[in-house]
């Protein structure tokens, strides 16, 4: 399995690539940037495309989604909780800094705490870590490797002061969620990864 990183957008969005060399097939976490870019990357490292997972649904998270699915139609997949981000501009903070809504009109498929998102030998589990948004999640892949989104930096956690953000659900989830990436190499939507 390999892993690329791609950083993109004003504040620096970590863009995930998640290749099974086996198998050729591949996934996406929180594509932001310029969707072409993204795309050739896949292909240069000789990967086919199966899906996008969103860890939640700001702005900074979905950013090349649209353009995505329009050049491979592949399906995207986020929390019912933030399913409703995608297409409000408010809702997912992009009004609220720039004054314009950054939207995803994909239709996406949704997904809910527990729940096991497996392509060809990729296979995701999903727990949900409300606080930064309400259906903030975190995905686990095989046994030590955690993609945590805007949950979990290696210097802090995700701010809550936006729309369905909570202070003190968030640190009740990273209560829950610290014990089990221990010993786990951690990959945040900023920042770089640490291995807790």
């Amino acid at each position: 399995m390999k892993i690329y990183t791609i950083e993109a957008g004003v504040f620096g969005t970590n863009t995930y690539l998640v290749g099974d060399e086996e198998t050729g097939k591949a996934v996406l976490l929180d594509p932001d940037g310029s969707g072409k870019q993204i795309l050739k990357l896949v292909e240069q490292n000789g990967f086919a495309l199966e899906a996008i997972l969103l860890t939640h649904g700001h702005f900074d998270h979905i950013g090349a989604v649209d353009e995505l699915v329009s050049l491979t139609g592949v399906p995207v997949y986020i929390s019912e909780r933030d399913a409703e981000l995608l297409t409000d501009g408010r809702k997912n903070a992009s009004s609220v800094f720039f004054g314009k809504s950054i939207l995803c009109q994909t239709v996406p498929q949704t997904f809910k705490n527990k729940d096991m998102l497996t392509f060809g030998n990729l296979s995701f589990s999903v727990m949900l870590t409300p606080g930064h948004t309400r259906g903030s999640v975190c995905f686990f892949l095989d046994d030590d490797i955690v993609f945590t989104g805007d949950t979990f930096f290696a210097e802090g956690y995700g701010r809550t002061d936006l729309y369905g953000g909570n202070e003190n659900t968030i640190i009740s989830s990273l209560q829950n969620l610290v014990p089990r990436m221990r010993g786990k190499t951690v990959y945040p939507g900023h920042g770089e990864p640490v291995t807790l």
